[in-house]
């Protein structure tokens, strides 16, 4: 990755094709915190037992300005239990990599709260499998989580990707959005009518809908196939005094099944023609969320459900899918990306702890995702404390190779940055290997002849721009 300054521009020339930057081009909203991380409840307490994260999120938060958000949440929210009397802050059976029950007791909240810089905002997933007692567990998180987090708790999620509950045997067939946004209100009316709700100095609001099959896509696990923002909006899932975001979530690959493990391929993952294809089928999600009165964010996303593929997942051209992915996903007005982690996960940006995996000892460190947060800190830092605005080129749209213009307002004459990222495949891998990673899994393959280059030629006389160009190394 290599940023450098320029002169610019109404007109870019790259090798010999003309980009241009019309003066109508839509723009959307761009973050300062758009790329943040979702983490499994059960890897908390492992990703704070040392300073690692932390010093990471630390650099991120001095270069934009704010903290990355933390998303506390996955599948295993589901299958938390609070226990007042638990001996420790947190246990995990059968233990914290395969987990069938997760039970924690208030201080697990203080832990990971106090570990992040200060000002992280956290979204924590209540349970919502469990309706006992009219959801008694859930109810005693939620005082938990607002009494410890505090200021620091901007939203509470009801379940995850709750269009699987059916299958997994949580919820009676039939099951749809009429049923889920009736226990949606109900649990929401009793948080908030709730003592320590009231009582709180720092009320949270919400992250609706949090849905896993993504809408192009028939639904995975036989649910009924209505999961969706536009009919769960049209449900009456609509507050937007108390719904801050609406949530899905997606991942481009898997290794859940044999039939999507035999598919997974990083030609396809850093295509950006296939990263268009699986972000814009929520366009129509992304309005209709916008309708409703709330943004749209991915709430968990990553290279390949059920953690990840190494070779894939933890490559510098995962990392170039990382980047087009959050800006492309920037440019149709999602505007949060969460990035999933579980401390042994193949497509983890960050290793906290060493461990044994397929015959290996794995050292803790830091991954190649992570360095495409880092270089997106610096596109989102704002030049001049104003709000920004990016716009995808049309003009820079090819399978490996896309581009972007960031604005620091509404005319063209606010240009700040533009974001060029090659993702033409070119493999230099050589040298030494990252211990944080399967050395069994390092390509030995290198391309022939000399890598291309892209040479970026300024025309006109819009002045400073910052022009960054993204090349395979």
């Amino acid at each position: 990755m290599r940023p450098f300054l320029v002169s610019l521009l109404s007109t870019l020339v790259v090798a010999s094709d003309v980009i241009d930057i019309p003066s109508d081009i839509p723009k959307r909203v761009l973050k300062p915190d758009i790329y943040g991380y979702s983490i499994e409840p059960s890897s908390a307490a492992p990703y704070i037992k040392n300073n690692l994260t932390s010093n990471l999120m630390t650099a991120i938060a001095k270069i934009i300005g704010v903290p990355a958000s933390i998303r506390v949440g996955g599948n295993i929210a589901d299958q938390t239990l609070f226990e007042a009397g638990l001996k420790s802050s947190s246990v995990a059976v059968p233990n914290d990599t395969v987990v069938d029950t997760f039970r924690i007791r208030k201080d697990w909240f203080r832990g990971w709260g106090e570990y992040f810089p200060l000002e992280t905002k956290f979204i924590y997933t209540l349970n919502l499998r469990n309706e006992s007692g009219s959801w008694m567990n859930a109810m005693k998180e939620a005082e938990a989580a607002i009494d410890v987090l505090g200021a620091s708790l901007s939203r509470f999620e009801l379940g995850n990707e709750i269009d699987h509950y059916i299958n997994k045997g949580w919820r009676k067939p039939g099951w749809g959005t009429k049923e889920y946004t009736q226990q949606w209100h109900r649990l929401t009316r009793q948080i908030l009518s709730s003592a320590s709700y009231k009582n709180a100095k720092h009320k949270p609001h919400f992250q609706a809908a949090v849905f896993a099959d993504p809408p192009w896509v028939p639904d995975q696990h036989d649910e009924v196939d209505d999961f969706d923002i536009i009919n769960v909006t049209r449900a009456g899932l609509v507050d937007p005094k108390i719904i801050d975001s609406y949530a899905v979530h997606l991942y481009p690959q898997s290794t859940c099944d044999a039939a999507r493990e035999s598919r997974l391929s990083l030609n396809l993952l850093s295509n950006h023609e296939v990263v268009w294809k699986n972000l814009s089928q929520f366009i129509p999600q992304e309005a209709a969320a916008r309708n409703a009165g709330s943004p749209l964010v991915l709430g968990e996303t990553n290279s390949a459900s059920c953690s990840g593929r190494s070779g894939i997942s933890d490559t510098f051209g995962a990392a170039l899918w990382a980047t087009d992915y959050v800006l492309t996903a920037a440019s149709i007005g999602i505007e949060e990306v969460y990035f999933h982690l579980g401390h042994q996960s193949e497509y983890s940006a960050i290793t906290p702890l060493r461990y044994k995996y397929e015959g290996e000892q794995l050292t803790a460190g830091v991954r190649a995702n992570f360095y495409s947060h880092l270089f997106l800190a610096f596109v989102v830092a704002g030049n001049s404390g104003q709000s920004q605005k990016i716009s995808a080129l049309p003009a820079a749209n090819t399978s490996d190779f896309s581009g972007y213009a960031v604005f620091s307002g509404s005319k063209e004459s606010d240009l700040e940055k533009l974001v060029f990222i090659d993702l033409a495949v070119w493999n230099s891998t050589k040298g030494l290997h990252n211990p944080s990673t399967l050395s069994s899994t390092d390509s030995d393959a290198v391309s022939s002849g000399h890598r291309p280059q892209r040479n970026g030629i300024v025309e006109c006389e819009i002045l400073r721009a910052e022009a960054v160009l993204i090349q395979k190394a």
